[in-house]
């Protein structure tokens, strides 16, 4: 395909200026929009993407179940393929829209972040299984649970639930600057583009943030995956066996309880100023 007709298609489909994460920007944004492509050709509409997605991500935990080298790379593949298609539902949209056979609705947004509650941290889970199945280590499976809940960033989604209630109750409460402050924070967006469109130092914030929580947990996800396939038995540290799925769920449940813990409390502080 010509580079022309790829630009074309990358102006239309994709954020660009709009963009809230590096890593999509300079990784998965460049594979993506082939995919989009030949979606757009086969005329596949953004919710067929989207539940194709949800396909690719439940299909991969039967492979993270197990732990050969084969169902190791195939739950490798199934994830990068959800999160390739988790870009290629929102092209789809922005296409669609952009030539004028498709309106902005809230359907198709509500459907692609319902899929994102039964990805990555379901994931986590799934590899705990396999860990234990692995070694014995009944610990794995606690692992696995600390991080799934961690991913599924509760405190935000019960936040949010929490304020939309209110402002049933009390329509009027939308114009208080306290309002619009936690409405900001809950939608961050325009916080996360502030970021991608910054300096060095903000980019670089930027970053590191994006390694150590979404979406570069779903690329160290993968790259354990790949790195176990090689040494499926794992290897032996200090007499003790061990495999990278381990280590990486060990982090994963350290690192999301604590940015759990922390986002409770800060919703805590916040509403306090809601009357």
């Amino acid at each position: 395909m010509k580079i022309a007709a790829v630009e074309r298609y990358r102006r239309l489909c994709q954020k660009n200026e709009s963009e809230n994460y590096l890593l999509d920007k300079y990784i998965f944004r460049k594979i993506s929009i082939y995919f989009t492509i030949a979606a757009i050709k086969l005329g596949l509409t953004a919710n067929q993407a989207t539940l194709l997605s949800l396909l690719a991500a439940l299909g991969s935990l039967y492979f993270l179940m197990f732990n050969t080298a084969r169902d190791l790379l195939a739950a490798a593949a199934l994830i990068l393929l959800y999160y390739i298609l988790d870009h290629v539902d929102g092209e789809l949209a922005r296409y669609y829209i952009a030539t004028g056979r498709q309106t902005p609705s809230l359907q198709g947004h509500y459907f692609d972040l319902l899929v994102h509650r039964y990805s990555s941290n379901l994931m986590a889970f799934f590899m705990g299984i396999a860990v234990y199945r692995l070694f014995g280590y009944e610990f794995a499976i606690l692992l696995g649970f600390a991080a799934c809940i961690g991913i599924s960033s509760f405190p935000n989604v019960i936040a949010a639930h929490v304020l939309a209630g209110r402002l049933a109750h009390d329509p009027g409460l939308i114009e208080s600057p306290e309002t619009q402050r936690i409405l900001q924070q809950l939608e961050r967006k325009q916080e996360q583009i502030e970021g991608v469109r910054g300096g060095p130092a903000a980019r670089g914030k930027k970053i590191l943030g994006e390694l150590l929580f979404f979406p570069g947990h779903i690329v160290a996800l993968i790259a354990v995956l790949i790195a176990d396939s090689f040494i499926p038995q794992g290897f032996v540290l200090f007499v003790y066996p061990l495999n990278m799925r381990l280590l990486f769920l060990a982090g994963m449940a350290l690192l999301f309880t604590l940015k759990t813990a922390v986002q409770g409390y800060q919703w805590i502080v916040r509403f306090k100023d809601i009357r």
